[in-house]
């Protein structure tokens, strides 16, 4: 099949794009009609002759490139001067150059280009000057999404710090060393210029140019690591390097291991140290994954990693940290006020706190889970308990795997057909397998799986070129059919042309273990740079971590941790799926699905944070606190890394928030007194106030007396951190903010049972699913949603021409694809607090004892909403015995102290 009829470009149709994207992109971004006719006029020349079908694509992928767009991101920072500009006349750009222009020859658009280069900006002008001898040491971190280019973002950052002056970067990748060598391979290119391994190496030195070399040659940075091997203090040495006497920037690729940091420190202070024991040149040191090792989790004693990075940092009083991750949880829990002589500050981001946005072609969290998500690609798994039960041992033997794990590779296999038959996708191809973090689990399922794609490849080479139906009679080939048939009979794609293309398209398929057993070569993309590498992954932790799947299509994942950061981490499926967002298959549990649903509620309103923050001129601290309030449904990181404290105070933001009880303590006298204060309160209410008459009971401005007599006397479960009810009860007690005064007061109507909850009162019940959770002696609502009210409650109180406007701004935006309208929205114009009590009853008792309490009809949940308060005002202190919260969450102990068997320490 020619190129042509499969869509994709020529030589020279790959020339004329690249043509018209560098020529038109210098001075800003090009309209359609300066794209039009550039291109004709290059066209017209030998070497980007095109024919007409060809130069229709390069039209369209013209267009497409040239409107993908990146914001500019958001920030809050302590008191800092800024120095960039006063600098920028005499500042060379010449390593940014490079990469600017290697990054529009990749293909990327001119706006996201764009956008990167005043981020980058930002975010160095937070740096120390390295050209100053004041205003040192920085400490800052940078939140980007799980597989967004956080990559391509601080290699801009490190080529633009030594334009400016910074002579030595170290860049910490995680604990893992396939990890640092696909970090160390990405540097070379973007940064460098040159292979490494050739740089690095005594018996087999040479000079071979890449990436931004072949653009310019003529300087490139200096490296003391490559992708042979991590930092060695005997190499380093036999090769002559001294800091002092090299002209150009130099950089380190290094992982977290104690003993490659110490060494790393060791030789630092040796050879390169002045009398006073100290190295005066200016450091960037960028941790990439900065909450995974590096922060301290012992109380007792700093853990060797984060000492290690410490003490670093320590050698050279010019140096400026930034922790790159896209799971801030564990960073912000650092206790900002530890310090220690011996190893100086931890590494609290007390400088700066810099949230990236993402490009608009990236697939993140919310557009799979969210509120707003517009890809339907989750399919459920219902069938792998059995073999992969919760407790299951390391030595566990694994004769078979779920139905559910071998659809997905027939999935694969028919995504790579079709991929194969569409124009400019990616040359390789990647399927996820994660279902056990010990390593000889995964190893037998690999082993299974390769048996069973053995066999289909042998089956595609023996029958796929025979007519359908003689075909069709083949197991391989009929289950091919079916998966094909289910997935994707809606591309329209005859059956035919998937059957011609199985086999260029699945020969290639090899299944790998990737883990620390493995090695890092098990996942080697860069020796398959011509024909791709296709490739079923089977793995935990070093599949969970930085690594990049290339062209990941498919991913299987069944994993029981509950914490954020490890499951946004574990979401290697999150990134760009340019031309291909309609293919791409997760196998996942409905609860599953649930918890990253609520991540990325969780995660979205961390960033909506950080730009209320900028706006408000907070500081870090402030942030650190708000992201400390945030527990909710799933532990938000390792418990060892909230140990900080027996009991802390938490100080969390209550501004245009909504908060909810959907976990209740699972203890039926706490339940039947919640049940008897919520009757009291609403006759108390009824006596004082004249009810509303809604399609349920509404009361307007009760008294705020009224509010916190019920608080007190309702009690939460002690995980709803931030619905900690004697605690919000002293604090609207003693505001005096005007807008708590008076409260509207509901009980929302649902689809149970009409009776009378007090006299003179009826109410429908709304009817929800009750869950077990014994390990936390919790009852949840709604499952794993956790979640009691929805967001139409959120209209009560508020004013028909409110509702009305609100609505129709929210609909005139054409960023907002849903049809249904968020409940912060309306949250966002409330004049007046709301308390909701909800009475729920159960959905279906069919099958399983009530929960309700004797003498009680329902269960009582309650939910808050808050307008914006004073600035004075708006936050609350907590008082969290973390000593009683380690108790309650110890259910979980095994999968959150490690997360992975493979997840050790690499003394190479």
């Amino acid at each position: 099949m020619s190129n042509e009829a499969r869509g994709q470009l020529s030589v020279n149709g790959r020339r004329l794009e690249l043509g018209v994207i560098t020529t038109l992109t210098v001075d800003g971004i090009p309209t359609e009609s300066e794209i039009l006719e550039l291109s004709n006029c290059l066209r017209a020349l030998p070497i980007y002759s095109v024919s007409d079908l060809e130069f229709d694509e390069v039209i369209k992928r013209l267009h497409v490139a040239l409107t993908v767009d990146m914001g500019l991101g958001s920030y809050v920072y302590d008191e800092h001067n800024p120095w960039l500009s006063a600098r920028k006349a005499d500042i060379d750009p010449f390593y940014w150059d490079r990469y600017q222009t290697d990054l529009l020859k990749q293909g990327w658009g001119p706006k996201v280009v764009s956008s990167l280069d005043k981020v980058t900006d930002d975010i160095l002008d937070l740096l120390g000057n390295p050209k100053a001898s004041i205003g040192w040491p920085r400490r800052g971190l940078v939140m980007g999404d799980v597989q967004s280019g956080k990559t391509s973002n601080y290699t801009g950052l490190i080529c633009k710090a030594a334009d400016a002056g910074y002579k030595l970067v170290i860049l910490l990748t995680g604990t893992l060393e396939s990890l640092r060598r696909q970090t160390q391979e990405r540097l070379d290119s973007g940064f460098v210029g040159l292979d490494s391994s050739g740089v690095v190496n005594n018996r087999k030195r040479h000079r071979k140019e890449i990436g931004v070399g072949l653009i310019d040659a003529a300087r490139s940075a200096g490296v003391f690591t490559s992708t042979v091997g991590d930092f060695k203090a005997a190499t380093i040495n036999q090769l002559g390097f001294k800091l002092k006497d090299y002209k150009e920037p130099v950089l380190l690729v290094v992982k977290k291991n104690r003993r490659i940091l110490e060494n790393l420190a060791n030789w630092l202070l040796t050879f390169n140290a002045n009398g006073s024991g100290n190295i005066d040149l200016p450091l960037l040191l960028i941790d990439d994954e900065a909450d995974n090792a590096s922060i301290n989790t012992n109380p007792v004693k700093a853990t060797a990693i984060n000492s290690g990075v410490r003490g670093l940092l320590n050698v050279f009083p010019r140096s400026s940290y930034v922790g790159f991750t896209a799971t801030p949880f564990a960073n912000v829990f650092i206790n900002p006020d530890s310090t220690s002589e011996m190893e100086g500050d931890d590494l609290f981001p007390r400088d700066f706190i810099y949230s990236l946005d993402a490009p608009s072609n990236y697939v993140g969290a919310h557009r799979i889970f969210g509120e707003k998500a517009d890809i339907d690609c989750v399919e459920s798994i219902d069938d792998a308990e059995e073999y992969f039960p919760k407790g299951q041992s390391s030595d566990s033997l694994i004769e078979a795997v779920p139905d559910s794990l071998l659809d997905a590779v027939l999935c694969f296999f028919i995504v790579n057909t079709i991929m194969d038959l569409r124009s400019d996708m990616p040359r390789h191809r990647s399927m996820l397998v994660n279902v056990s973090h010990f390593t000889l689990v995964q190893n037998q399922v690999r082993n299974i799986l390769d048996f069973e794609v053995r066999s289909m490849q042998s089956d595609i080479r023996n029958y796929a070129s025979l007519a359908t139906v003689d075909a069709l009679r083949n197991t391989s080939l009929r289950r091919l059919y079916e998966c094909f048939n289910r997935f994707y009979s809606k591309l329209n794609i005859p059956w035919s042309e998937i059957q011609a293309g199985l086999t260029a398209a699945n020969l290639p398929i090899q299944v790998v273990a990737v883990n620390q057993k493995s090695g890092p070569a098990s996942l080697d993309y860069s020796s398959y740079k011509e024909s791709g590498l296709r490739v079923i992954a089977v793995g935990g932790n070093s599949l969970a971590r930085g690594l990049t799947l290339e062209g990941l299509c498919v991913s299987y994942f069944f994993r029981g941790t509950q914490m954020y950061d490890a499951l946004l981490q574990m979401g290697r499926w999150f990134g760009y799926r340019v031309g291909y967002e309609d293919l791409f298959k997760i196998w996942m549990t409905d609860e599953m699905f649930d918890f990253y649903s609520h991540i990325s509620e969780a995660t979205d309103e961390l960033r909506n944070t950080v730009k209320r923050m900028q706006l408000s001129r907070l500081k870090p601290i402030d942030f650190g606190l708000k992201v400390r309030s945030h527990p909710e449904s799933l532990m938000i990181t390792a418990k060892n890394k909230m140990r900080d404290t027996d009991e802390i105070v938490e100080t969390v933001s209550i501004t245009q928030e909504s908060l909810e009880s959907p976990r209740l303590l699972k203890d039926s006298a706490v339940l039947a007194g919640n049940y008897k204060a919520a009757q009291n309160f609403i006759r108390d209410v009824s006596e004082r106030n004249l009810q509303v008459q809604k399609d349920f009971p509404v009361w307007l401005r009760v008294s705020k007396d009224l509010i916190v007599k019920f608080l007190r006397a309702f009690i939460s479960h002690p995980l709803s951190i931030k619905l900690q009810t004697s605690s919000l009860a002293d604090f609207i007690e003693n505001s005096n903010d005007h807008k708590l005064q008076t409260w509207d007061v509901a009980l929302p109507s649902g689809r149970g049972d009409c009776f009378e909850f007090v006299s003179g009162v009826l109410v429908n019940p709304r009817q929800r699913r009750i869950t077990d959770d014994n390990a936390i002696r919790a009852l949840l609502i709604n499952g794993t949603k956790l979640r009691v009210g929805s967001a139409a409650d959120e209209k009560i109180g508020l004013e028909a021409l409110e509702i009305e406007n609100v609505e129709k701004a929210f609909r005139s935006d054409p960023k907002n694809k849903t049809k249904n309208i968020p409940g912060h929205i309306y949250t966002a114009v409330r004049q007046r607090p709301l308390l909701l009590i909800h009475l729920i009853q159960e959905k279906d008792t069919e099958n399983s004892a009530s929960v309700v309490p004797q003498g009680c009809e329902t269960l009582v949940a309650i939910g808050l909403s808050f307008p914006q308060l004073d600035v004075a005002s708006h936050r609350i202190s907590y008082r969290i015995n973390l000593v009683e919260l380690r108790n309650i969450l110890s259910g979980d102990a095994s999968n959150i102290q490690s997360d992975d068997e493979d997840d050790e320490e690499d003394d190479e």
